[in-house]
């Protein structure tokens, strides 16, 4: 534990010093957009070398990770690729990996999946919002079906749980009947029974052949 601790401080040092060395420089020289995303990158790399002893646990290359993050970002941003709701988007999607990764490394460590989900959810809307898919009544039914979806996976993961229908299935009520009362209705209604009766029939099918 020492160990660790020891190398976590070192790595602490070493980025400050990074940083006060470049804030430094920045008093007597203009440091471009592109400088700063070499910045970032180069820290990666320090707090990479720094925390590659540890390995073994993956926790330690959160911080190369951070920084290489933001440096992408701001190299995105640049190049007018990220723009607008794009940006949040981009941050709570970045956010949320780790917690997905964990879980990935570990599925005994399920809870991560809920700051990943959240994260995620509220991300995918908020760019949807921003290409302007989801508008008026389609966003509370995007979250009333956000929220039954996790429900609906706790069901579906052990059919005991089946108070887990309760709320699933309120919440999935009330985000059809905001989705029915917009315009999209006109469109995703037809869908939906298309939707349904193939599966229906594809069903049938293969229990008939069972």
């Amino acid at each position: 534990m020492q160990t660790r601790l020891e190398k976590t401080n070192v790595l602490i040092g070493l980025l400050l010093i990074l940083f006060g060395v470049v804030a430094f420089i920045g008093y007597f020289i203009t440091i471009t957009v592109w400088g700063w995303v070499g910045i970032l990158f180069v820290s990666g790399l320090v707090a990479l070398a720094v925390m590659w002893p540890q390995r073994t646990n993956w926790a330690y290359f959160i911080p190369s990770y951070i920084l290489w993050a933001i440096a992408l970002m701001v190299a995105l941003i640049t190049l007018r690729i990220l723009r607008h709701e794009a940006i949040a988007t981009y941050v709570l999607a970045s956010i949320a990996l780790p917690f997905l990764v964990g879980y990935l490394r570990n599925q005994a460590l399920w809870g991560l999946l809920i700051p990943a989900y959240t994260l995620l959810a509220v991300g995918v809307m908020v760019g949807l919002i921003g290409v302007r898919w989801l508008t008026h009544l389609l966003i509370p039914a995007y979250v009333m079906f956000a929220i039954a979806i996790p429900f609906g996976v706790v069901y579906w993961r052990d059919r005991s749980n089946w108070w887990a229908l309760i709320p699933s299935g309120i919440l999935g009520v009330i985000g059809i009947a905001f989705t029915l009362a917009t315009p999209a209705a006109r469109l995703i209604v037809p869908v939906l029974l298309v939707l349904a009766g193939g599966w229906i029939i594809v069903r049938q099918l293969t229990r008939g052949r069972i």
